[in-house]
């Protein structure tokens, strides 16, 4: 567990999994997309969905930076967060991804990040969440483990 004392990892793995994600999914879109239905109220939905992704992922940034501590997934925590969307879900910006994933792939009836948003969820989870969960266990001890008793991991 000391391992992770000063920081989760040594590569900012999230943000590479989204963009790699969304990137794939475009085009993967532009050589073959499985059919999904082209709906106004599914396009409506998922336009909606990515701009509530958007917005949390925004206000949890903001809070973190309120708090003066990093929003970089591979740096060491100064502070433990646990207001504002952290109050809700202890991974805010994590949550977010594979919901905007969702989100663009209903908003363009594009299924290719319908898939990747659920391997991005996956991926998150195995190559940061798990990682970052062990460095805020290590630097805040009781305190973290008691905030994990009170909020879900998502949702």
């Amino acid at each position: 567990m000391n391992a992770y004392r000063a920081k989760p990892n040594n590569v900012p793995w999230p943000p590479i999994i989204s963009i790699s994600s969304i990137l794939l999914s475009i085009l993967l879109g532009l050589l073959y997309t499985p059919g999904l239905p082209d709906s106004a109220l599914l396009r409506l939905f998922g336009a909606a969905l990515a701009v509530t992704a958007v917005f949390l992922s925004a206000w949890a940034v903001l809070t973190l930076i309120s708090a003066r501590t990093t929003v970089l997934s591979h740096r060491g925590s100064d502070h433990l967060v646990t207001t504002g969307p952290y109050a809700i879900s202890r991974n805010p910006i994590y949550l977010a991804q594979p919901l905007l994933l969702a989100g663009l792939g209903l908003a363009t009836t594009n299924s290719w990040f319908l898939i990747f948003a659920v391997i991005t969820g996956l991926s998150t989870y195995a190559l940061g969440i798990r990682r970052e969960e062990e460095h805020l266990l290590a630097r805040f001890g009781a305190e973290y483990e008691f905030y994990c008793r009170r909020v879900r991991r998502w949702l």
